[in-house]
């Protein structure tokens, strides 16, 4: 069957989007959801293009889980994979919350059928200040630290105050490394990632983070001397 896509020419992706809205997090931390963000990740699809992305994604859960029973395994992928109609809603639900849009139609040349196109609002959505989930800085974290940091340089324990000084560098780094490329530097950005997953890109961005506070190396140096003193 012949179609042809319409889209509205004035749709323009946005490259990274942060997330702060506590009921938008929740929405993204909610399982049902993922399959949607991943399958439109790739670009503008219809409700039954995603559909069949959901159901390859459930399929690639189930063999990641190690599930061989051909029973077991279409249990497993019945229960999870959704139909068209419940992922209407699912989307409808994105597209409040300002994850998703309609961006045009398909038209069948032959017949009097369309289908909606489904976008995401942005190419990459980060959870707004997500550098400080890759910090532990609360006070159980900090003494953790310095007794470890005493057992692997078979030192004294590193002062908490130092250690805590440094985690605050670190901190400084992560987010003047995310702030660079999610608002300057965000075209650029999203063209070099576009093919790693979303754990894939924090890891490249914790790294970036450690070679920027490798730059500031003169103002953690009261750690690292400690930490030198080993007989």
């Amino acid at each position: 069957m012949k179609t042809q896509d319409v889209i509205d020419p004035d749709f323009k992706q946005q490259p990274v989007m942060l997330i702060k809205d506590e009921k938008k997090l929740q929405l993204m931390a909610n399982p049902v959801y993922y399959p949607i963000f991943m399958s439109l990740r790739e670009g503008y699809k219809t409700v039954k293009e995603i559909e069949e992305d959901y159901t390859e994604l459930i399929e690639k859960q189930a063999r990641k889980k190690g599930v061989k029973n051909k029973k077991e395994f279409k249990e497993y992928v019945e229960d999870k994979k959704r139909s068209g109609k419940s992922l209407y809603r699912y989307i409808q639900h994105m597209i409040d919350a300002d994850f998703l849009v309609t961006i045009g139609k398909r038209v069948a040349i032959d017949k009097p059928m369309t289908e909606k196109l489904f976008a995401r609002t942005a190419k990459f959505f980060f959870v707004d200040s997500f550098y400080e989930k890759m910090l532990c800085k609360d006070s159980k974290c900090i003494e953790s630290m310095t007794q470890l940091l005493g057992l692997i340089y078979d030192v004294p324990e590193p002062s908490k105050n130092i250690l805590e000084e440094f985690t605050s560098l670190m901190e400084d780094s992560l987010e003047k490394i995310s702030s660079l490329l999610f608002s300057e530097k965000s075209e650029e950005f999203v063209q070099i990632v576009e093919n790693l997953s979303l754990g894939e890109i924090t890891s490249v961005l914790q790294m970036l983070g450690i070679i920027e506070l490798v730059t500031k190396s003169k103002n953690y140096s009261k750690l690292i001397n400690g930490l030198d003193k080993q007989e």
